[in-house]
């Protein structure tokens, strides 16, 4: 029976374009679904839109539009972009679907009739950019939010709220594990909120209409948070007669889910509180990434330093963006994207490593042997050790949810390559005649370009079936399989293309 694997990104607000933060989150899934695939797991990938609140029905006032359609406008301009980044999810979920409603509000009849949730009032700073009530510490003099830089208002209103201060101990208990990463936002978590006067959560709103109504008391709508995060079972089936997707993809699957480190306080503390009172696991694991800075800056719109990924993959395509993102931005760092950064990445590592090794040795093949090079013994060879360790050290890392690292031990195997073409000079093996050791360098080049080609297959999606061509090979003849029993069927090579062309 085929394992399971379940990978989200956050659901999006469409308050405006996607950004360079959004391409790095849902890119980071994508590529976890694709390598699960690979190996075999039934895999179902989600990502989404979160549609309601008080910021949305601004909005579209101020566009002279119904928050509706306000919203489908914007999110028509996600599905594109993540058309063009070749994202392949299973389910794209918005918060307005009809399914997604009905089970946000049987949900929350359902902590309600636990008594999880009751009636009261709430007094504080709300930030309506971020729909985030805040505490003390997420704000700098003046009431600044430290994360959008915008002020918080002087909030009070009629609630309901959710009793998350009787899931202390769970939590507590919850964060003695893993399933949290990286360690540092786990402390982040643990000092400021869960061992600092854990507070209940307000649900509901009374000043705004455009949300999900409370069944039991329709001047309520389901504040955002509540119905969001609830986003990732019911798109599984939670609440509606069919939970077969459910039980195979989350009670019984492999859970993964990224999200950036500003929202990780709703997911690992409210979300887990929410599962526990449905009495559904947490995630196996929850990733919280960093946020990519400009010139070690935070992007903002109002800095003008945010990066449109439309621009980045129109000029140089979505590989090269993708390949970024997976190589450079490690999630347990903020990371860094310039131009200058991009560039010098693509010409160092796809252009001069990857795509120079695949063109010299693809070329070295057709010129010396017609294309096709006949078999010869070279299991016993240093480097073909050293590519099966990279299979090895791949899977490791990516199995860790480890991409950077992943990625890094690939192109470790690549600059090996490349150095031990220029230490043996097949050209001049060629001159001296010696065609059998000719054949031997070349042969064990091709095996580890194969490796390096099937490995990075997850990330260069739009490029690999070049790549294996230039190899002789067909994609669907390679897999682990195939890669760890050393049995590939090469034809002859024909084709010359430069597959990754320097940035000038």
């Amino acid at each position: 029976m085929k394992k399971s694997f379940f990978v989200s990104t956050p659901i999006y607000y469409p308050s405006g374009k996607l950004h360079i933060g959004h391409t790095y989150t849902t890119t980071l899934a994508d590529i976890m679904a694709r390598y699960k695939k690979e190996n075999g797991y039934d895999v179902f990938f989600l990502t989404g839109s979160d549609e309601h609140g008080q910021k949305i029905e601004q909005k579209a006032a101020e566009a002279g539009v119904t928050p509706q359609s306000y919203v489908d406008t914007i999110v028509s301009s996600f599905k594109d972009l993540w058309k063009i980044l070749e994202i392949d999810y299973d389910r794209f979920i918005r918060t307005t679907d009809k399914d997604h409603v009905a089970a946000v509000q049987k949900l929350f009849s359902n902590l309600l009739a636990q008594d999880l949730i009751y009636p009261s009032k709430y007094k504080g700073k709300y930030c309506i950019s971020c729909e985030e009530f805040l505490t003390a510490e997420q704000m700098d003099e003046g009431f600044i939010h430290k994360v959008c830089q915008k002020e918080a208002i002087d909030f009070e209103e009629e609630t309901y709220m959710l009793r998350v201060s009787n899931f202390k101990k769970y939590l507590t208990e919850l964060f003695e594990t893993n399933f949290l990463e990286p360690e540092a936002r786990k402390k982040e978590m643990l000092n400021n909120f869960i061992n600092n006067n854990l507070e209940d959560l307000s649900v509901t709103r009374v000043s705004f209409d455009w949300g999900i109504q409370v069944l039991e008391n329709p001047k309520h709508v389901i504040y955002v948070w509540l119905d969001a995060l609830s986003n990732y079972i019911t798109a599984l089936g939670w609440g509606s007669e069919d939970n077969s997707k459910l039980k195979q993809f989350w009670i019984e699957g492999e859970v993964l889910q990224y999200v950036g480190k500003e929202i990780t306080r709703f997911h690992a503390i409210y979300w887990p509180v929410m599962l526990q009172a449905l009495g559904l696991k947490a995630p196996d694991k929850l990733v919280s990434h960093g946020w990519i800075l400009s010139k070690d800056t935070k992007m903002s719109k109002s800095l003008g330093n945010v990066i449109d990924p439309v621009e980045i993959i129109e000029t140089y395509g979505a590989d090269a963006l993708r390949f970024y993102i997976a190589n450079n931005l490690p999630t347990e760092k903020d990371g860094n994207f310039t131009n200058d950064l991009f560039i010098e990445s693509f010409n160092t590592n796809l252009a001069n490593n990857v795509g120079n090794l695949i063109s010299r040795v693809s070329n070295m093949i057709i010129k010396y042997f017609d294309g096709l090079l006949p078999s010869v013994e070279i299991e016993q060879h240093p480097l073909i050790k050293s590519g099966e360790q990279t299979i090895k050290d791949y899977q490791k890392y990516m199995d860790q949810y480890n991409i950077s690292e992943a990625v890094q031990s690939v192109l470790k195997l690549g600059n090996e390559c490349n150095k031990f073409i220029e230490d043996v000079k097949p050209w001049a093996l060629e001159k001296a005649g010696q065609i059998s050791k000719l054949n031997e360098v070349l042969a064990i080049l091709q095996r580890n370009i194969t490796i390096i080609i099937y490995l990075l297959k997850p990330i260069l999606v739009k490029s690999f079936e070049k790549m294996f061509n230039q190899m002789g090979l067909t994609s669907n003849t390679v897999n682990f399989e195939t890669l760890k029993a050393k049995k590939f069927n090469y034809q002859k090579i024909s084709s010359k293309e430069v597959l990754f062309e320097r940035i000038k």
